[in-house]
């Protein structure tokens, strides 16, 4: 769709005027051309944009979220039919009249606020005029979820036909504040093992953190606003991450949907499909399952284009990742649309706590879901979602073991993290072993055991053993005073024979002597050394074969 500077082309200085005026912005030009383009910059910078179109009134957020459901555009006859038509004012009339502040349409309120446009589009080889949400609108337009029924209600499957259940949770939580640590510990994921199929998993949670700003653009270190992120509490840190892929135009489910692959850069909003997936889920009952297939069905049934209405379909590439097969007909776009719906449900919706996910008798994918307990909240991001708050301390053994819960803080989590060998990494404990290599690797990233020292005195109950403070506190005096190493050493009978060896071709394979007639033998020499023993006429035992 057309941007804001298309959008205000053409109308005269009186109207870009009220729309500066509704907007509360000061711009002006030499001339109209100068003055329109300095309130298309303005207006898609403005920061109180989502602030400013929440507060509209209700028939307004409800034909934004129309438009929005339908790709940011629909036929403008069919727009005014639904909500009423701008008055044609000249310049002396709109004066008088003011209809910028006392409009008699929810499309007359909307048109002088910039927020939509009218236009005429080739569709089909044929021209269309069309309502419109200017591009840079409809990627900040908040996600309003306004329920649209459907013209036949979706109906729901009975209890018993599910076998077991899984509870929506907010575990995304926990493996956000691991992933942001072990990029920050490790620089990559290398560390962590896989997750169960259930929830994002660490690639795909890698890359919406990514999209969503938490991860710089190296890929490889968390943001700045992590940090954020993970002191907010567990409640307001689910809605942000919530609001965040809602509204993210980054994010493409399309291209990460398993069964089908997407080849080359063509481009594509996600925005229009996954509100209209969205809008669907708002309609749904409280508590009652639903068919995950029925569901897709649904979406197709009331709007047939919702996946293809965030670009050109024609110029997709999406193959089947079963056999290959170019899914271009009609006919395989079912296909696509199934792979799409299923994903969202059973990953996003599921993983970021949305939804409850139902399977049938020894059915190894879920076939069913319901809404979940904190649906409402996530959606609609009003109040406050009240979950656990985080006080459980941090506990440290004598020897080093720092252990935490999922009730641990997370920005504590995230902080400990960089200072230990990481022993385990949940689901529901963290623990960390403190040693002179990873204190020397944390050290490497600015942090010293004052840090640390502080941290464990600001989050471990009981108190962490003075013994232990002390080993911090020689360590970072000394370095590193004690080492346990697994060595070959080699024990001989007679002095005279080692030092026979260390004028021998292997004398380079020898290491540090451990008596008169006892010596280490370096790695990778084991052989040479054997070698040259036999040439000196001494055959050697191994008491333990190397791997």
């Amino acid at each position: 769709m057309p941007g804001l500077l298309h959008c205000l082309s053409g109308h005269d200085l009186g109207f870009l005027r009220a729309a500066a005026e509704l907007w509360s912005v000061n711009v002006s030009g030499r001339d109209v051309p100068a003055f329109t383009r300095a309130l298309a910059a303005a207006l898609a910078a403005h920061p109180d944009f989502e602030e400013i179109t929440t507060a509209l009134p209700e028939e307004s957020r409800t034909a934004l979220a129309d438009l929005q459901n339908r790709g940011g555009r629909m036929p403008w006859p069919a727009f005014m039919r639904l909500y009423g038509e701008p008055r044609q004012m000249g310049p002396a009339r709109r004066a008088r009249e003011k209809p910028h502040f006392f409009p008699t349409s929810t499309a007359e309120r909307l048109w002088y606020r910039a927020l939509i446009g009218r236009d005429f589009f080739r569709q089909d080889d044929e021209l269309v005029e069309l309502a419109y949400i200017p591009d840079e609108f409809l990627e900040r337009m908040p996600a309003f979820i306004v329920a649209v029924p459907p013209a036949v209600p979706l109906a729901p499957v009975p209890e018993n036909a599910l076998k077991r259940e899984l509870r929506g949770e907010d575990r995304v939580l926990d493996d956000s504040c691991t992933l942001l640590a072990a990029l920050r510990r490790f620089g990559s994921l290398s560390a962590l093992r896989p997750t169960a199929p259930t929830g994002l998993g660490w690639e795909l949670l890698r890359r919406l953190l990514a999209d969503l700003g938490l991860i710089a653009r190296d890929g490889k270190t968390p943001a700045p606003e992590a940090r954020n992120f993970l002191e907010m509490p567990r409640g307001q840190s689910l809605q942000w991450l919530a609001t965040g892929w809602m509204n993210s135009a980054r994010f493409d489910e399309l291209r990460l949907a398993p069964g089908i692959l997407c080849q080359g850069t063509w481009p594509r909003n996600p925005l229009p499909a996954r509100r209209a997936l969205l809008a669907r889920l708002a309609c749904l009952e409280e508590g009652a399952w639903y068919a995950i297939e029925d569901f897709g069905a649904d979406l197709r049934r009331g709007n047939p284009e919702y996946l293809r209405a965030g670009g050109d379909a024609n110029e997709w590439i999406i193959l089947s990742a079963r056999d290959g097969r170019l899914l271009r007909r009609q006919e395989d776009w079912l296909e696509v649309e199934q792979a799409w719906v299923s994903f969202i449900v059973t990953r996003l919706l599921f993983g970021l706590g949305f939804v409850d996910l139902g399977w049938a008798s020894e059915a190894a994918e879920p076939a069913f879901f319901r809404r979940s307990q904190w649906c409402e909240s996530l959606l609609h991001s009003r109040g406050a979602l009240e979950l656990p708050p985080e006080k459980a301390p941090a506990v440290v053994s004598s020897v080093g073991i720092i252990s935490l819960s999922r009730g641990t803080p997370r920005a504590a989590r995230y902080q400990l993290a960089r200072f230990g060998e990481w022993l385990e990494h949940g689901p529901e404990r963290w623990q960390f072993l403190l040693t002179p290599a990873s204190l020397s690797a944390a050290a490497a990233q600015g942090l010293n055991t004052r840090h640390l020292s502080a941290l464990l005195r600001k989050y471990a109950r009981p108190a962490p053993p003075p013994s232990l403070l002390e080993a911090l506190g020689r360590w970072e005096t000394y370095g590193r005073e004690a080492v346990i190493e697994r060595l070959w050493v080699l024990r001989l009978n007679a002095p005279e024979t080692l030092q026979a060896l260390r004028e021998s071709p292997a004398a380079s394979f020898l290491g540090d002597a451990l008596g008169p007639a006892s010596v280490i033998v370096r790695e990778g020499g084991l052989e040479k050394v054997r070698a040259a023993l036999a040439r000196l006429g001494c055959l050697t035992d191994l008491e333990e074969l190397p791997q």
